[in-house]
């Protein structure tokens, strides 16, 4: 199968990290019940913002399509938008937020990380998940799944 890819950064600044990459040519479709192979697209970004010494901003899209090679209709078609927020209270305390909306199938979620590292051998995490998607009568989404979870680590010296 042949394809083609390219990947290529820029760095203006020490705070702004830019990318963008692309792999173009033949994929297969995985379905069990009818596989095949099709014109292949996907092109992506991936940009990093350090707003300040403690604050960054992540941003990246990722959009993807594949076609049939006969009659060019598309077996799937969409994008992945994401954004990360990174913020270091200190350098015991961290936090994380990721948010994601899927456009394949109307779905987005987010993700809150809290870290405590108060020593090299102590580390606190606690954190969740909340996916949500469309409601097909009405233009809302509600909450399809949440989880909860917590980490503590202690090494003993005995």
């Amino acid at each position: 199968m042949k394809e083609f890819n390219l990947f290529t950064s820029y760095s203006p600044s020490e705070g702004v990290r830019l990318g963008i990459f692309t792999n173009i040519g033949e994929a297969l479709r995985y379905d069990s019940d009818n596989p095949a192979v099709g014109n292949n697209f996907f092109i992506g970004t991936f940009n990093n913002f350090q707003i300040t010494t403690k604050l960054i901003i992540s941003p990246s899209l990722r959009y993807s399509q594949l076609k049939n090679k006969t009659d060019n209709t598309y077996y799937f078609s969409g994008f992945i938008a994401r954004t990360t927020f990174n913020f270091q209270f200190n350098p015991n305390l961290f936090f994380r937020l990721i948010g994601e909306f899927n456009n394949f199938d109307d779905t987005y979620f987010l993700q809150p990380l809290l870290k405590w590292n108060p020593n090299p051998f102590t580390i606190f995490y606690i954190g969740g998940t909340n996916g949500y998607s469309k409601i097909d009568t009405q233009n809302q989404f509600r909450i399809e799944n949440s989880q909860l979870y917590l980490k503590f680590q202690y090494l003993f010296d005995f």
